[in-house]
């Protein structure tokens, strides 16, 4: 899935067009990962990160983390062996 929207380019001038991207798509992770819309495992998928830098980035903004159940490790382990 592809997602595009605009940003004011004046407000980003000074950094590239991929460390924006990049922001914006650690920070959707960040938000959804903490309302509880993705698990760590989907939020770093998001992210385009590994588990290690997702979990820095929330210790960085003060983000708890979530403990998850039986079956979503499950779900996530099974996703990483496909």
């Amino acid at each position: 899935m592809q997602i595009r929207f605009s940003l004011p380019e004046q407000q980003f001038i000074t950094e590239p067009l991929e460390d924006v991207t990049r922001k914006v798509r650690l920070y959707a992770a960040l938000g959804m990962y903490r309302s509880g819309k993705l698990s760590i495992g989907a939020a770093c998928e998001l992210a385009d990160v590994d588990r290690y830098i997702f979990l820095d980035f929330c210790k960085r903004e003060n983000v708890p983390l979530r403990t998850q159940t039986p079956e979503e490790l499950e779900t996530e382990f099974h996703q990483l062996i496909s």
